[in-house]
């Protein structure tokens, strides 16, 4: 066996010039001996050395995130390969993606979570700066065992710097192109030596948009962030130790920058101009498959009522118009949005005066507080406690294109949308372990949550006798839910080289929807009836066990492979917009199974690391989102309108590997290198709007999951020389990023083009400071960052959106330690 694994590793680092490589090594180690740098995570809630964990994590140091220029989740994102965070609806709409594993909707359980310093975070992901960071450890894989709901692909862990003894801080200003301006700042003050001691933190970031509204001239993707945090470490003694921490932040962005694909000029059912669309006619092809656009069945004796029927034709629109195909073909920084009336909205109802209400406004409150006791012969016992209060009001032009109203003959809705959500929510983790330097070693823990989400909500402007007047706020259905789950851990090393560990979650979750009357049905509709209050209420109850089993194997001090299998779990929900078809209102829980091999590895007194995983995972109850057409009940024409909501389509598979070579040939010179391939597909289930497109045939076994590029990589180059004995360096270092094609919905008829980003940054420093200038995007990539199917918001035809890219930029930092 031994003979058979370093076959294998010495035909995996075949693919560098080993010999070369070893001589300049050896010649480098005589002159410094300092290697790769060695990285402690606490992936597995015990500390440990990366290469010693036996799971496939990508863990940046605060150091590492400052080089690279990486201050938010969105920007680690890109450069892990199997992980896509990218922000789509700007930062609102959290669609994280590892290993071809997703949820494209809100409503339904994300299956990857991040944690601040241990502690679960909800939402605002995409808002968290990364910018006094210890480390940021990625984990990829189910983390349903240790780290509970949420986390069944994966988790991001977010280490702070702790506050220490001395006095020390930073500050850093960056000066960018695109109206960037941004200054962080971080400062401990102990307070008595080696027991209490406070670092606090603060943040103004501020993006002026890339993109100009044809409506008002004004920028689209705007963003801004203030943030202020205090954390205080507290010792008191050697058995126990505290970290206390209080965060608020604010964020106040713009429209997010999106546009909405033109459709076929048509006259009497006929097109008669293409109109620069991407929709490929009725008969035609895309992607290899056949498009036969197909009507749903009206007769409720059918076994296919409300389902797309071979034998109900379309209509003569519909087919003409034929169906979005392909990528993206925008050019320039022009878009049209409504931002007029989002200007300034006053509820008729109240009264109240809710001034400008375009885009995000945010602002967070989160409590937290870490408890460690320390008992004797190394057991502790540990407390992980947080609170968080958000208030999200978001205001949009659903529209894309800034069309006010829907067509009259589907009751004239309005395309804007402003929403006032309230998100509570509470964990608290207590577990304690035995002492991790043994032969056997554990942990065992019990965690709870509880979080509950209210709102108002309107469509801004609405018509009456033909003139535009505001529309009332009105109540939304809330949201809760509960969960309760034991854990643990048991491993056992058997000599020196083998180990074996097991873990394990049964947890129960509680779903549930209701609340108040959402307001009297005009019309009647799913569970509405014209005339009466209409409330939305329901609860599920789900129930779970996610286990984890490893086996991982020294075959050299510096040379680890493993083995695990594990489960990952998610509850399911409800689709709770009023006026759904039962059909559509809850959707079930999901599941998978993942089978992982690796090796990690380092060479030539570590100054080559060669680590590599495979991959698969076996997906029941797969989440994915579907288009649903439904008659507004609180419209007096019940006027058919669509929303996105999530169902079960059936089973999926995703498999793949994933790859990282880093290397210090010289002490001035650093290369790495990431590289995923992911092969994720449905295997069994059908979606709505699959036998609309293709005849009938809602079957989508075959298809690529939505969001997950098949092909990923990041590479960079680093150079830091010594200008002579001056104590000053000069730096540089080149970033490429990479992602193939990346489908935007089950059909695999709309997609976002393979994207290149080229960073460059460049400086000196000395001691106690830096000085950077850099280029992000060098090469201008305008390739979309993805897209969703959509429909023409003047003409009801089916479309496509694009979410737009943030284009090159120039800028410089100068950051100060003290």
């Amino acid at each position: 066996m031994r003979a058979i694994i370093r076959a294998i590793l010495l035909s995996a680092t075949a693919c560098v010039p080993a010999t070369a490589f070893a001589q300049t090594a050896q010649t480098a180690a005589a002159d410094d001996d300092s290697g790769l740098q060695t990285i402690i995570v606490t992936a597995r809630k015990t500390e440990e050395k990366l290469q010693d964990v036996p799971l496939s994590i990508r863990a940046l140091t605060g150091k590492d995130l400052q080089e690279r220029g990486i201050t938010s989740v969105s920007d680690l994102s890109l450069y892990t390969p199997g992980l896509s965070y990218s922000p789509d609806f700007g930062r609102t709409g959290e669609r994280p993606v590892i290993r071809g594993i997703s949820s494209l909707r809100p409503e339904a359980p994300q299956p990857v979570s991040v944690f601040v310093n241990g502690i679960f975070v909800r939402d605002g992901a995409l808002s968290l700066a990364l910018d006094d960071a210890e480390r940021v450890e990625v984990i990829k894989g189910p983390q349903s065992a240790l780290y509970g709901r949420s986390t069944y692909a994966g988790a991001i862990n977010y280490i702070t710097v702790k506050p220490g003894n001395e006095v020390k801080g930073r500050v850093s200003a960056t000066l960018a192109g695109s109206g960037e301006r941004s200054i962080i700042a971080a400062v401990t003050l102990p307070i008595i030596p080696d027991v209490l001691s406070v670092r606090i933190r603060g943040k103004h970031y501020e993006f002026g948009g890339q993109y100009t509204n044809s409506q008002t001239g004004r920028k689209i993707g705007q963003e801004r962030t203030n943030a202020i945090s205090e954390e205080i470490s507290f010792t008191p003694s050697t058995s126990f130790d505290a970290r206390l921490s209080a965060d608020f932040a604010h964020d106040r962005d713009g429209l997010f920058a999106a546009t909405i694909r033109t459709i076929p000029i048509q006259a009497g059912g006929v097109v008669t101009n293409q109109n620069n669309s991407t929709n490929v006619a009725n008969g035609g092809t895309c992607n290899g498959r056949t498009i036969n656009i197909v009507g749903n069945q009206t007769n409720p004796l059918s076994p296919l009522f409300g389902l797309p029927d071979a034998t109900v034709p379309a209509t003569a629109a519909a087919r003409a118009n034929g169906w979005p195909c392909g990528a993206s073909n925008f050019t320039g920084t022009t878009v049209r949005r409504n931002q007029n009336d989002l200007a300034s909205y006053i509820d008729p109802a109240t009264g109240l005066n809710y001034g400008n209400i375009e885009g995000l406004d945010r602002r967070v409150l989160r409590l937290t507080a870490a408890l460690n006791f320390h008992f004797g012969d190394g057991y502790t016992l540990t407390s992980l406690t947080g609170y968080t209060h958000q208030t999200l009001n978001t205001g949009a032009d659903q529209s894309y294109n800034g069309t006010r109203f829907a067509p009259s003959f589907l009751g004239g809705a309005s395309w804007l949308s402003y929403d006032r959500d309230r998100l509570n929510y509470a964990s608290e983790e207590i577990r304690l372990s035995s002492p991790q330097d043994k032969p056997f070693s554990w942990l065992i823990g019990g965690f709870y949550y509880k979080e509950k989400t209210t709102g108002i909500t309107t469509g801004v402007i609405r018509t009456v006798a033909g003139a535009v007047v505001a529309e009332a706020l009105r109540p939304k259905s809330q949201l809760s839910s509960r969960n309760i789950a034991a854990f643990g851990r048991i491993q056992y090393a058997i000599g020196d080289a083998l180990k074996v560990s097991a873990e394990g979650r049964y947890g129960e979750e509680r779903v549930s929807v209701g609340g108040s009357s959402l307001g009297v049905a005009l019309f009647s509709s799913g569970v509405c009836v014209a005339g009466q209050p209409c409330s939305v209420t329901g609860s599920q109850t789900f129930k779970n066990f996610a286990p984890r089993v490893t086996v991982d194997y020294k075959v050299a001090p510096d040379v680890l492979v493993y083995a695990q299998a594990a489960k990952g779990t998610k509850s399911g929900g409800f689709n709770s917009t009023a006026g759904l078809p039962a059909s559509s209102f809850t959707f079930n829980g999901e599941s998978v199974w993942s089978y992982e091999a690796g090796l990690k590895s380092e060479f030539f007194s570590r100054r080559l690391r060669f680590n590599l995983a495979v991959f698969q995972n076996d997906v029941s109850g797969l989440q994915l989102s579907n288009i649903a057409t439904y008659s507004n009940p609180f419209s007096a024409v019940g006027a058919s309108v669509t929303t996105t909501v999530v169902n079960n389509v059936g089973k999926a598979r995703t498999r793949g590997f994933e790859l990282e070579v880093v290397a210090r040939p010289v002490q001035w010179l650093t290369l790495s290198g990431n590289y995923a391939y992911t092969d994720a597909k449905a295997l069994v289930g059908t979606e709505t709007t699959n036998g609309t497109v293709f005849g009938g045939n809602r079957s989508v076994a075959g298809s690529e999951l939505p969001r997950s590029p098949k092909h990923s990589a990041a590479g960079s180059a680093a150079v830091d020389f010594p200008v002579g004995a001056s104590g000053i360096h000069i730096f540089g270092r080149g970033d490429l990023v990479y992602q193939s094609r990346r489908y935007a919905e089950i059909q695999n008829l709309i997609w976002a083009n393979p994207f290149t980003r080229l960073n460059f940054s460049a400086g000196l420093y000395g001691k106690g400071w830096r000085a950077t200038g850099f280029v992000k995007n060098a090469a201008d990539d305008t390739t979309s960052l993805n897209g969703f199917r959509y429909l023409d918001p003047a003409t009801f035809r089916r479309t496509a959106v694009d979410f737009l890219p943030k284009l090159r930029q120039y800028g410089a930092t100068l950051a100060f330690d003290f």
